[in-house]
C-alpha cells in the first residue's frame, strides 16, 4: 500500500489578515495526512511537489515537516518526494526539502530510480513550459529504462496536463511514459484520475485548499498496487476548514448576515461575502458581526455599474482579468508569456527584496527561447 498526497503548502499564510489560524490549516492537515497513513500501515508515503509554499518558508513551515517525516521515518515508512514550483526558488539554490534527504529521513526522486519495498519509483521536479522540450527528453529516457523492467513501478510528477486542463499544460497524457502502474501527479488542486495505458494516473488534490474556487473537500490516496490492477482510494481530510462564498443585494444584506450567524459549523469557516451596493464600502459593523463565527477572507461591493471594488486591503476581483488582456496584447497573444509575466514576474517586481530572482527568471526564459520572436 502506497500513501499519496501532493500540494501541502506548509507556511501558507494570510499576508492580508495575519490570520494565525490560516496558517496552521495547513499544518494540521499535513498532520491528519501522515497520522492517517500510519493507521492504514502503508509501506511508504510519495509526496508529488509543493510541499512547501514558499522557497524560502517560515520556520514552523520547517519544523512541522521534519516532525511528521521523522514519524514516518521512526515507524518504518519511507517517504520520497518531488519538488514543485513552490518548493523550487527563482533564483539557483539548493531547495528547502532536500534537507530531508540529508538528514536520512526522505528520498527524493528526481531523475533516477528508487527501489523502496519491491517498487520502483522514478520521478522528475517541477518544469516550467518554457523548459517542455527539456521535460520530454527527460520523459524519454525514463520511458526508455521502463521498458525494459518488470517489476511494480510508479512515475511521481508535478505537472499540468492538457487533457484536463486545456492546451496551455506541459504535457499531453499520452506523452508521459506507458508502463507504469501507477502516476502519483501533483500541482491541479482537485482530486483527479485517468487511465495511461494498463496504469492509474491520480490527482490527490491538495491537503487543504488554498483558493476560494479550490473544491472545499480536500484529502489524500491509499493506493493498492497488489492486484492485476490498481486501485485507489481517495480519503478526505477531517480537519480541512470549510468555506464560504455568499452574494447578496444591500437590501437583503442583514437577513443574509442573519442566517449566516445562525449556522453552526465545527471549525469557523473562511467567507468571501459579495455585495451588489452603491455604498462605497461596507459597515465595520458588518465586518464585526460576521467576524464572531467566521474568518472573513474578503468583503466585495459590486456597485450598480458592475465594476468591482475590494476592500480589507484585498485585491480587486476584476484586476487578474485585465492584467492578462493587457499582457496578452503586449505580447502578441502569447499565452505562455503571459502566465509567466503574471505568475512570476509580478509577484518577484513586487516585492524589491526579490528584483533579482525576477532578473534570473526573464533571463532563464530568455535563453528557453521564450520572446524570441518579439520586437522591442
Amino acid at each position: 500500500m502506497v500513501g499519496h498526497l501532493s500540494d501541502t503548502h506548509l507556511g501558507w499564510y494570510s499576508r492580508g489578515e495575519s490570520v494565525k489560524e490560516r496558517e496552521n490549516d495547513y499544518y494540521d492537515a499535513f498532520r491528519e495526512a501522515v497520522e492517517l497513513f500510519i493507521k492504514d500501515h502503508v509501506d511508504l508515503v510519495i509526496h508529488s511537489g509543493d510541499i512547501l509554499d514558499e522557497p524560502r518558508p517560515l520556520g514552523k513551515a520547517v519544523i512541522t515537516l521534519l516532525e511528521m517525516v521523522r514519524e514516518l521515518h521512526g515507524r518504518g515508512i519511507p517517504f520520497l518526494y518531488t519538488l514543485g514550483e513552490h518548493d523550487i526558488s527563482n533564483i539557483p539554490s539548493t531547495p528547502y526539502p532536500t534537507i530531508l534527504e540529508r538528514l536520512g529521513i526522505g528520498l527524493f526522486v528526481g531523475g533516477e530510480p528508487r527501489d523502496v519495498r519491491g517498487l520502483r519509483v522514478v520521478g522528475l521536479p517541477r518544469h516550467k513550459k518554457v523548459q517542455r522540450n527539456e521535460l520530454l527528453d527527460k520523459l524519454d529516457r525514463i520511458g526508455e529504462e521502463q521498458r525494459s523492467y518488470r517489476g511494480r513501478s510508479v512515475l511521481v510528477l508535478h505537472q499540468d496536463l492538457r487533457d484536463v486542463s486545456g492546451p496551455w499544460a506541459e504535457l499531453s497524457l499520452a506523452e508521459l511514459p506507458a508502463g507504469f502502474h501507477y502516476y502519483a501527479m501533483g500541482h491541479l488542486h482537485k482530486h483527479i484520475e485517468a487511465r495511461r495505458g494498463g496504469g492509474l494516473l491520480s490527482y490527490p488534490g491538495p491537503t487543504h485548499w488554498v483558493d476560494v474556487d479550490d473544491p472545499d473537500e480536500c484529502g489524500v490516496n491509499i493506493v493498492d498496487l497488489s492486484g492485476d490492477q490498481p486501485m485507489v482510494q481517495w480519503v478526505r481530510l477531517e480537519s480541512v476548514r470549510p468555506k464560504k462564498r455568499v452574494r447578496a443585494r444591500e437590501g437583503e444584506l442583514n437577513h443574509v448576515i442573519d442566517a449566516l450567524l445562525r449556522e453552526e459549523h465545527r471549525k469557523k469557516p473562511c467567507l468571501w461575502l459579495e455585495v451588489e451596493a452603491d455604498r462605497p464600502r461596507p459597515s465595520p459593523t458588518l465586518i464585526d458581526r460576521l467576524g464572531e463565527k467566521y474568518i472573513v477572507q474578503r468583503i466585495t461591493v459590486l456597485p450598480a455599474r458592475h465594476a468591482t471594488k475590494t476592500y480589507q486591503g484585498l485585491r480587486e476581483d476584476s484586476i487578474d482579468e485585465e492584467l492578462r488582456r493587457l499582457a496578452l496584447e503586449a505580447l502578441g497573444g502569447d499565452e505562455g508569456g503571459a502566465r509567466l509575466a503574471l505568475d512570476e514576474l509580478l509577484p518577484l517586481l513586487s516585492d524589491p527584496s526579490r528584483r533579482r530572482e525576477a532578473s534570473e527568471v526573464v533571463w532563464r526564459h530568455y535563453r528557453g527561447g521564450g520572446w524570441g520572436d518579439k520586437k522591442g
